[in-house]
Order: C-alpha cells, then sequence, then structure tokens
C-alpha cells in the first residue's frame, strides 16, 4: 500500500501526482548545454521576479553565539538557581527552628498537665472525711458528739 493510498484511507485530500523528490545533489557537476542552447530554450528577461532577487540575494548565515553574549545569561541563571536554592535552605532552617521550638512547648505542657493531675488528686485524697479526721487529731482536736447535733422537743 503506498504513501496515497493510506492518506486516502484516513481521510486526508488527495494529491495530485506522485509525490516529487527533489534528485540528490552530489559534488559533480552535469554537464552544460552550450550558451546558444541555453538562450534559445529559456528567453532573458531584462527585469527579475521578485522570486528570483530573493534568491539571488545570498542567505544570512547563522554565526553561533559568541561566549561574550552568553556569559551574561549564564550568570543569571545561575544567580537566580543560587538565590532560589538559599531562600529553601533559610526557610527549611526557620521551620525546622519553630518545630523544636513546637516540640519543646508540647513537653512542658504535657508535664504541667501531670503535675496538674498529681495535685487534683492529692487534693481529692485531703478532702475525704476519714482524712480530715485523722488531721484533725494529729492537730489535737478531738470529736465532740454532741457539737452540731440539734435535740428536738426540749425548751430551753
Amino acid at each position: 500500500m503506498t504513501s496515497t493510498e493510506q492518506e486516502i484511507r484516513r481521510g486526508a485530500p488527495a494529491r495530485a501526482g506522485a509525490p516529487r523528490t527533489a534528485p540528490a545533489r552530489t559534488g559533480a557537476r552535469r554537464p552544460s548545454a552550450p550558451a546558444a542552447d541555453r538562450t534559445a530554450t529559456r528567453p532573458s528577461t531584462a527585469r527579475t521576479r521578485p522570486a528570483e532577487a530573493s534568491a539571488a540575494k545570498p542567505a544570512r548565515v547563522r554565526r553561533p553565539m559568541s561566549r561574550k553574549q552568553r556569559a551574561p545569561f549564564v550568570l543569571l541563571v545561575v544567580g537566580l538557581l543560587c538565590g532560589g536554592l538559599i531562600s529553601l535552605l533559610l526557610l527549611n532552617t526557620v521551620l525546622n527552628r519553630d518545630s523544636f521550638t513546637q516540640n519543646t512547648l508540647r513537653e512542658e505542657t504535657a508535664q504541667l498537665q501531670r503535675e496538674n493531675e498529681a495535685l487534683r488528686q492529692a487534693n481529692a485524697k485531703k478532702e475525704q472525711p476519714a482524712q480530715l479526721a485523722r488531721d484533725a487529731e494529729l492537730q489535737g482536736e478531738k470529736w465532740d458528739p454532741t457539737v452540731g447535733s440539734i435535740e428536738v422537743g426540749q425548751d430551753r
């Protein structure tokens, strides 16, 4: 199957004729016809066409960039990369320092919460009636069963 048949199957528009290819150029030139033959087959015109005029001008050869032109751009790119790297390192350092501070504060908070809970438990033990009676005896107080009792039915 030729390329034209493939293009027709894909829905590409049909081309007129077979594909044209330029002959391969080699270093050797073809023998040219005598000057008289050339003028007979092709009449010369005094004016040149715009296409021929542009073809007559030599094509501009693009020269590679010199080192002088390339150096500022390379320095700019390297400078930007270094600046970005330094800013990332500083940002990372600040975040790590804040992380250490945060961990220290969490540890201190946990320790203070444990101490607070221990103090609450100790206070709850001291407020129990049995513990209050023991503490009162240690201070020399005695229990009087008549104190705080009300006798009903007696007139005074």
